[in-house]
């Protein structure tokens, strides 16, 4: 499980295709401090270290992988936000995150808004019940607070840290993909409204 909290923003080194799938390998931000078969995020994809040394970390990338994010469109040099599983003793700071990529978005729109920057993504429409203004989404790994929801777009507000912190910085640019994650509670509660047809709130929460 992660947290949407960026540990350190990577680069990726080299990309050798397998037919359908690819070996992927990235520079190395943690040294030593990881082993074989971690969990680490990858742009917010739940990957597992096949390899690694002081300076680079290698990963399989399945073809399911491929097809539902943007490891497929991953150049060399192409920067990458990274997080290590969170620790059982950890600071919980973002919300919970599995490191499973339901869809890619697309930046409708990018604004500077004083120090901030203001992002608009669109998305499938099959995933907007999973969406609440105010609610939490995970954009490359990110976590983050959707400001405003029209339909399928919704808007995010980015504060200078968070700019700092990850990629955003030079990857946010209108038409560009992004990897989302909606979040995991929305999913259930949207899964036992529709089972329950129309039950009222006290058997909603009976359910839980």
């Amino acid at each position: 499980m992660f947290t949407g909290i960026i540990e350190a923003v990577s680069a990726v080194t080299k990309i050798e295709k397998r037919g359908s799938e690819c070996r992927l390998s990235i520079k190395n931000p943690f040294g030593n401090d990881i082993k074989t078969g971690d969990s680490i995020a990858v742009d917010g994809v739940c990957l597992t270290v096949e390899s690694f040394t002081e300076s680079i970390i290698s990963f399989f990338v399945s073809k399911s992988t491929l097809e539902k994010t943007i490891a497929a469109k991953y150049d060399t040099g192409s920067t990458v936000n990274l997080e290590r599983a969170m620790p059982a003793n950890g600071r919980f700071d973002g919300h919970i995150v599995q490191g499973h990529v339901d869809s890619c978005g697309k930046i409708a729109e990018v604004k500077k808004i004083g120090d901030g920057t203001e992002i608009k993504i669109t998305f499938d429409r099959k995933f907007a019940d999973f969406t609440v203004p105010r609610g939490s989404v995970t954009v490359n790994g990110v976590s983050l607070t959707i400001a405003e929801l029209d339909g399928n777009t919704f808007k995010i507000s980015l504060i200078p840290e968070t700019m700092k912190r990850t990629s955003f910085a030079g990857t946010l640019k209108t038409g560009a993909e992004v990897n989302l994650e909606f979040d995991i509670l929305g999913k259930y509660v949207a899964k036992i409204m529709k089972r329950g047809g129309n039950d009222d709130f006290e058997s909603l929460i009976e359910k839980l």
